[in-house]
Parts: structure tokens; C-alpha cells; sequence
């Protein structure tokens, strides 16, 4: 039990939370689920029922031995390790993920190739993820999930769902992607760069960021340059990255 608090995991135990996470998954019988955190198998199981085939990976040695003697699903893979790790192509990601990783999996889900993914998260997280322009919780993972997504909120989940509880709400999410919008890791890296300047005006943040450039050079309309980062839309935020990657390569 320490080695799992430690992880961060917390087993999902609620059979009413795991029919919501099924029912809204929506699962075709030949579409491959992909999972990270068999923990109990209690998910598990039930996706093996309904999808063509289940793929669930778990990095704790104890959890995947356990798993590994309870299922036996013909149509299930499991893999021990870091999940965002293995090689895995999917049709739908469903996963009640530890909390500590929830910004690594938007940034791992916006270079994958999938039709939908339903997620437990802890609502303080999804809150960052669906905040205003602008807004008190508007960051750069902000911007990376509303730029690559659509995000919608299911339902509110409590803490006695899971065992050890953990000590804040989760949310339940559907997540499916938007067309052709796909960024690279450099572009990625760069919104962080420029959210951390969040509350300084895009001309004064792109000379922080840029050594011996001329701002005036680049082809930026000059009300943008006048917007406070923390007030850049995600396709604007986007956009400027693109230019900084672009224009400046390897100088950033």
C-alpha cells in the first residue's frame, strides 16, 4: 500500500464510476482500448468484454503480478512498465490515471492517433484544462489542451470511489481530438516558455525569450504584440510559438 502511495495510485472501486467510464467510452467490439494503470483489474475486466482487444499496462511489479494470475481475457495484453512509454496504437484511451502525471498525458495524448479517450482526473487539473482566455487558471497546458481538444466534463467523482481515497475531488472527462492539429515537441516547449511569462506583453516576452533578434522584423500584427501573454488564445499562443521555433531555431 506504501509503494502505491508513493506512485501516486489510487485503485478506482466504484462499479457505478467504472459503468460511466464504459458508457462513455462507447466501445465498438473491434477497437482496440488502450489502458494505463490495470491496478485492481476491475476496469480491466469490463473493457475486455466489450472492446476487440484491451491493452493495460501497469508500472507497479506487485499490481502486475497480481493482475497477471486474476486475468486471463483472451483478447487482453498486459505490459509492466511506464505506460507513456511502450509503443502502443489505439482507437480509445480510458485510464483513472495518477494525478502526478496528469500534464505529461495531455502533452503524450496530443502526438497520438486515437478517436476518443475517457479519463478520471483530479478536478482542480480539469479546471486548468478548460479555463477562460485569460482566466485565473489559464496556463500553457491550458492552452495545449483546448488548442488539440475538445473537452468535456461527465461527472464529479469523490473520493470514496478510490482506495486509499485521495484527499481532493476527480472528474470524469471524454476527450476526442480536433483535425490536424498536432504540435511538435519544440512547439510544446515553447508555450511553456512563453506562459511563464504569462503576465508580460508578447513584445516584452518574445525579447526575453530571443537574444540579438529584432522584434520589428517579425511579420506579428502590432495589437498582438501589445496583448499580455495570459490574454493569447490558444490558436494565437500556438501561432507565436510556431514563429519562435521557426525564425529562431536553436537560438530559443
Amino acid at each position: 500500500m506504501r509503494r502505491r502511495r508513493l506512485l501516486g495510485q489510487h485503485t478506482l472501486v466504484d462499479s457505478n464510476v467504472v459503468e460511466a467510464m464504459v458508457e462513455a467510452a462507447e466501445l465498438e467490439g473491434c477497437e482496440v482500448v488502450y489502458e494505463i494503470g490495470t491496478g485492481s483489474g476491475v476496469l480491466t475486466r469490463r473493457l475486455c468484454s466489450l472492446a476487440g482487444k484491451v491493452v493495460s499496462c501497469e508500472v507497479d511489479e506487485a499490481l502486475y503480478r497480481v493482475a497477471l494470475s486474476k486475468l486471463d481475457a483472451k483478447n487482453l495484453k498486459l505490459i509492466r512498465g511506464d505506460g507513456f512509454d511502450a509503443d502502443v496504437k489505439f482507437d480509445v484511451f480510458i485510464s483513472s490515471l495518477p494525478y502526478y502525471c496528469s500534464s505529461r498525458f495531455v502533452k503524450w495524448l496530443i502526438g497520438k492517433k486515437f478517436n476518443r479517450a475517457v479519463v478520471l482526473l483530479q478536478k482542480e487539473f480539469v479546471q486548468k484544462l478548460l479555463a477562460e482566455v485569460g482566466g485565473k487558471y489559464y496556463r500553457a497546458i491550458s492552452v495545449l489542451a483546448q488548442y488539440a481538444f475538445n473537452i468535456t466534463p461527465i461527472r464529479d467523482v469523490p473520493p470514496d470511489a478510490f482506495t486509499p481515497k485521495p484527499k481532493v475531488q476527480s472528474t470524469l472527462v471524454l476527450i476526442t481530438p480536433k483535425p490536424n492539429r498536432s504540435l511538435s515537441k519544440e512547439i510544446t516547449q515553447t508555450i511553456y516558455k512563453l506562459f511563464a511569462l504569462r503576465k508580460k506583453k508578447v513584445s516584452t516576452a518574445f525579447k526575453m525569450l530571443v537574444k540579438n533578434s529584432k522584434i520589428c522584423a517579425l511579420p506579428i500584427h502590432p495589437t498582438l504584440l501589445a496583448k499580455r501573454v495570459a490574454s493569447l488564445t490558444p490558436e494565437e499562443a500556438v501561432e507565436l510559438a510556431k514563429l519562435l521555433v521557426d525564425c529562431f531555431d536553436g537560438s530559443l
